[in-house]
């Protein structure tokens, strides 16, 4: 038994239809730019949001030098505030706010007796730490 030409030559038992071929290629086409339009938009993110962390790297490290400040300032001004001759009731006697100043200060820093507004030092002792008028009570009675 012999077998033809025709017969020899092999025939794919399984094959996708033509159209079928082509809009997936041009699926995966559209797919790997869409991919490569995503990976330039993350890198340009990725670059904002590292500006951003060095800005608040910047900011932590100020608001850390500042907070240290404060707490210096409050560590004097508590010992000041004890012996201070403008100190009463742990309201400071010497200093006037004006009504913006008393509400930029914030409530919880300042009392008041109808239009007079003051430190409340007690709360605040680092307004005394700053002052460069504090006279001690020791003083006030060499006088």
């Amino acid at each position: 038994m012999s077998i033809s030409l025709e017969e020899k030559r092999v025939f794919p038992l399984i094959e996708p239809e033509k159209d079928v071929v082509s809009e997936t290629s041009e699926r995966l086409e559209e797919l790997e730019e869409r991919v490569e339009k995503i990976g330039f938009e993350v890198k340009s993110l990725q670059e904002i949001v590292e500006g951003y962390a060095a800005s608040l790297s910047l900011y932590e490290s100020r608001v850390s030098k500042l907070e240290a400040f404060q707490r210096i300032a409050a560590m004097i001004g508590a010992w000041k505030s004890q012996t201070c001759i403008y100190r009463e009731n742990g309201v400071c006697k010497l200093w006037r706010l004006s009504k913006e100043a008393a509400k930029q200060l914030g409530e919880e820093y300042v009392v008041s007796d109808g239009e007079v507004y003051r430190v409340n030092v007690a709360k605040a002792p680092w307004f005394c730490g700053l002052c460069p008028l504090y006279k001690p009570a020791a003083e006030a009675k060499k006088q």
